[in-house]
């Protein structure tokens, strides 16, 4: 029976010591790498980023390039000024297609010159890379959320019409397809008409991501992790804060994640001193931080307005803390009310904080529940084996 042993990662995102800060996908790549290895699969990571580098981590191999238009200040020109005059959009994605061509002639060159040979490579679904991985290598792609998805979706505005262009090419050409969920899974047949996807749900790493019993929870404290911003809800939580706080005169309001331009609108748009002073920002955090940090949390909210799939909602409930969740359908899908978490209306997160707060059985209920959800379906091993089968079945 054919076996993998080689496997190549194709990316835009890793999460690595010389790397830039990334988002999800970047966390997912390292983490699936990391589990390949540990399975005794040789993985090379292909990274296209702000940096030119090589390193190995985790027993992962990381080569990167610097970003071709980044790189050529020629190629970078003609992108921009094409993609803003429609008579010249063709020209525009004749250079989004040179930029993946060249890509690819890397990375064989790469292959050739370190006599490197891959049963198969994988990459994400946004910016069409999927184009970049030379022929002769089977591949998948994971739909972790393209730049035609945000646009379409969730509302993201100014996105290049040659990253679309390209992501919608690569779909056409694209055999073997993994989804994150089931919201994920229709949205993308409705948006490329894609066929015979596999779903397999991300999964996180339920050893690491556990319940300090120790740890001391701050009173009525209300939580967040994720990037701070308007498409994951954090205008949101901040008005539903101010409600709350009325009833709760001790709570806080906690943002664990870059934290953008929020402070300033904080000091700027809110007048009672005492709800300032009760939003605190902890800036961006490492795993172990978060951890320590979520691990005081009487409740955390996920108010997002919309998600593919939400890793740090998988790692909050592992950590065995009742959740509040927006009514998105990606949400929907993992969250039971009211056995496993709670779902709320952009307009009625206070209350369902109140209840938290109020009902200690509800709480407990919720949280040992929600880590229960994790060990039995969204464990990283379970995610590993899956994607290894899908992978044999690719061959």
């Amino acid at each position: 029976m054919k076996e993998i042993k080689n496997v190549l990662i194709v990316t835009r995102e890793y999460k690595c010591s010389q790397g830039p800060k990334v988002g999800g996908t970047g966390v997912f790549y390292k983490n699936l790498s990391a589990e390949l290895v540990k399975r005794g699969i040789s993985v090379h990571v292909f990274l296209i980023s702000k940096y030119a580098f090589t390193a190995e981590e985790d027993g992962v191999k990381i080569t990167s390039i610097k970003d071709i238009f980044k790189a050529n200040p020629f190629l970078e020109l003609t992108r921009s000024f094409t993609g803003k005059i429609k008579a010249l959009e063709q020209i525009h994605f004749s250079t989004y297609i040179s930029e993946k061509k060249k890509i690819s002639n890397t990375i064989s060159a790469w292959i050739e010159k370190n006599n490197l040979h891959f049963d198969i490579a994988e990459t994400h679904d946004f910016d069409g890379l999927a184009l970049a991985i030379p022929e002769h290598i089977p591949y998948v792609i994971r739909c972790h959320g393209s730049w035609s998805v945000l646009e379409k979706y969730f509302g993201y505005k100014k996105v290049h019409k040659g990253r679309v262009f390209c992501e919608q090419q690569a779909f056409k050409k694209a055999k073997n397809i993994i989804t994150i969920s089931k919201y994920n899974e229709t949205i993308n047949k409705s948006l490329f008409a894609i066929k015979d996807p596999k779903l397999i749900y991300n999964g996180i790493d339920e050893k690491f991501y556990k319940p300090l019993h120790n740890a001391e929870i701050i009173p009525q404290s209300v939580f967040y992790l994720g990037n701070v911003s308007f498409e994951k809800g954090a205008d949101t939580l901040i008005n539903a804060f101010i409600k709350l706080k009325q009833n709760y005169p001790q709570s806080s309001l906690h943002f664990i994640g870059n934290p953008n331009h929020y402070p300033a609108y904080v000091s700027e748009n809110i007048q009672d001193p005492e709800t300032k002073a009760s939003i605190h920002f902890h800036g961006n955090k490492s795993g172990s931080e978060i951890v320590q940090l979520i691990s005081q949390a009487e409740v955390v909210c996920f108010p997002s307005k919309g998600e593919n799939f939400s890793l740090s909602l998988l790692e909050v409930m592992a950590m065995q803390k009742p959740v509040i969740c927006s009514a998105i359908d990606s949400f929907k899908e993992i969250i039971e009310e009211p056995v496993n978490g709670m779902i709320a209306a952009e307009e009625n997160f206070h209350e369902k904080i109140g209840l938290i707060f109020e009902d200690g059985d509800l709480r407990d209920r919720l949280a040992l529940n929600a880590r229960k959800l994790i060990e039995s379906k969204f464990g990283i091993d379970k995610m590993v084996d899956e994607t290894l089968r899908y992978y044999l079945e690719i061959l």
